[in-house]
């Protein structure tokens, strides 16, 4: 053969096996199709198969080691097969039939308050036990029944079945796997090391994180995503991933569209502390203007507009940057961004575009310094007294109320995280207690894919929110707030919304509220969620709406500039034109 005609196949050789290891470097739809039915069974067993096997298994753990054998599966029959293998010992039922377990008439099947099991904290405001039950006696009005089980379908002629309520004996849930299966797959489990490089890795986080919010979200009713849809986009996604930045990134990308301003992702003591440059930056206008610069020797000043970052125009940084925050309303998620969009390493560098002119940023600062310097309490003019919710502290505030019951006009600044203290605040503002009903909702979970849920553990503050002398409601009052108002901000702006206690002025808040949970991930990353329901106190939904102002106030450009605090002028005229 002529050596060109050999040099010629040896190169389209190449060319082939490149493309080869390309295709299969690839999320094959069936493949793609097995790692969901894996998702939905793993959560399934995990969270309402009760039997001890289950319990007792480390299934953060079992979700790597469970994508790891489905990837070497070439066929549908391998991956049925696979199926079995994986769960007959923490499912002993696959071999047996349950209903012929005589030897008692107790059952037992899980009952979740929110979540517990697999998350941080096992005890608190969230529960998950296994409850063992006669059959006669109950604690819940729907509770699944000895056989009931969930199917998956595998192909159009098999479905894999997982019974959520089983026989209980003295020795514990029958039927029992033996004690050699389940210890062999526990020691597997011991010997199979995390590789925080490998594609299993980041696939079983995936899953894991998909389980929680499936069964446990609160708000798939408000926010209607199809979350199926959202954990394939994540496992295409962890195939391109190179490094554990990345994989926290899809993870971010992969909440995001649950709008829970609650959510954060990061690494428990990585080496991805996040620095800032010296300078904040907000959109004003629908401009990106700077708002703050921390070293004098910058050729920028306040009010100067950036029109690039890294090359890229702003709006476009920021539209990507996006993608990775869950935010309900649009003042959390701007809030949020900017802050994100400054982040990176100790001493990297950030380019940005001023006045037509490229400027290289170190980032050496914390970028959570960012409080605005306002005073913890001032005495305006006309006996106006402002206080900022944040900065206060309860017994500086009850120091002030001899000074508060004499005021004409007071200005409660609750733009961010008031101290617990404040709550008493508010009471001083009451004429009458609470009454509101079941505005906190944790729902009692026995069934998955959170079907049947007919009940909640509801919770109010009428024991709390009973009026304080002196009575502070005649005078003139200002509530100022923002989008970075969330949570307990929110509830307390609830009672002022709720109970028409004073004037709302400002934007609209975050959007979430509610006790958080958070789970820990293979890897040490750490995710935050919100675990309960929390309504407006006239029963209206918080979630994705947060509390609207009375008045509405936005920042402008020239406001920066002269370095004007126009939300506390705004008030202050408000109480003026009362007068």
């Amino acid at each position: 053969m002529h050596l060109k005609s050999k040099l010629f196949i040896l190169f389209f050789s190449l060319i082939l096996n490149e493309c080869f290891k390309e295709i299969k470097n690839d999320l094959k739809p069936k493949v793609l199709d097995n790692l969901v039915t894996l998702a939905k069974v793993y959560g399934i067993v995990k969270y309402f198969h009760p039997s001890d096997e289950a319990y007792h298994l480390d299934w953060d753990i079992f979700a790597i080691y469970a994508a790891e054998e489905v990837l070497k599966c070439e066929h549908q029959e391998e991956f049925i097969s696979l199926l079995d293998s994986l769960f007959i010992t923490i499912m002993p039922s696959l071999q047996s039939n349950i209903l012929e377990a005589k030897e008692t008439n107790s059952q037992i099947y899980w009952q979740h308050k929110g979540v517990s099991f697999g998350m941080k904290n096992s005890t608190g405001t969230y529960l998950s036990k296994r409850i063992i039950s006669n059959g006669t006696e109950d604690t819940i009005s729907s509770r699944p029944y000895l056989g009931e089980t969930i199917t998956i379908p595998l192909s159009k002629t098999k479905v894999f079945s997982i019974p959520i309520a089983l026989p209980y004996g003295k020795t514990g849930t029958l039927p029992t796997a033996g004690s050699i299966g389940i210890k062999q797959l526990k020691q597997k489990l011991r010997d199979s090391p995390i590789d925080e490089t490998s594609l299993a890795y980041r696939l079983g986080n995936i899953i894991n994180t998909y389980n929680v919010f499936e069964h446990f979200f609160p708000y798939f009713d408000i926010i209607q995503i199809n979350w199926e849809e959202e954990l394939k986009k994540a496992l295409i996604r962890s195939y391109k991933d190179q490094s554990k930045f990345d994989h926290i990134v899809t993870l971010e990308k992969f909440t995001a569209p649950l709008r829970d301003g609650h959510i954060i992702v990061n690494e428990i003591g990585g080496e991805n502390e996040f620095y800032s440059p010296p300078i904040s930056w907000e959109w004003i206008e629908n401009k990106l203007i700077i708002t703050k610069v921390l070293n004098d020797s910058l050729p920028i000043k306040i009010g100067d507009e950036v029109t690039k970052i890294n090359g890229e125009t702003a709006k476009n940084y920021f539209k990507e940057m996006q993608t990775r925050i869950s935010a309900s309303t649009k003042g959390w998620l701007n809030y949020q961004s900017e802050i994100k969009a400054l982040e990176g390493q100790m001493k990297s560098k950030l380019e940005i575009s001023v006045n037509r002119k490229k400027l290289e940023l170190t980032r050496n600062k914390d970028p959570y310094d960012r409080s605005e310097k306002f005073n913890p309490y001032q005495k305006l003019d006309n006996n106006i007294h402002y206080l900022n919710l944040t900065l206060l502290d309860s017994l500086t505030v009850a120091y002030l109320l001899p000074e508060l019951e004499n005021a004409n006009g007071i200005i409660c600044d609750a733009r961010g995280y008031p101290s617990n203290g404040q709550l008493k605040l508010i009471r001083h503002l009451m004429k009458k207690g609470d009454t509101a009903k079941a505005w906190l909702r944790i729902p009692k979970i026995t069934f998955p894919n959170q079907r049947k849920i007919t009940a909640h553990h509801v919770y109010n503050w009428n024991n709390w929110m009973q009026p304080l002398s002196p009575y502070l409601g005649d005078k003139e009052v200002v509530f100022i707030t923002n989008g970075r108002a969330i949570s307990y901000a929110e509830s307390l702006l609830s009672f002022v919304k709720g109970y028409r206690l004073a004037t709302i002025i400002g934007e609209t808040t975050a959007g979430t509220n509610g006790n958080f949970n958070d789970f820990i991930l293979p890897g040490n990353i750490i995710i935050k969620w919100t675990g309960m329901e929390v309504v407006q106190l006239d029963g209206t939904p918080l979630h994705g709406v947060g509390i609207e102002p009375d008045i509405r106030v936005e920042k402008t450009i020239r406001g920066i500039i002269e370095q004007r605090d126009e939300f506390l002028d705004e008030a202050i005229k408000i109480i003026h034109q009362k007068d």
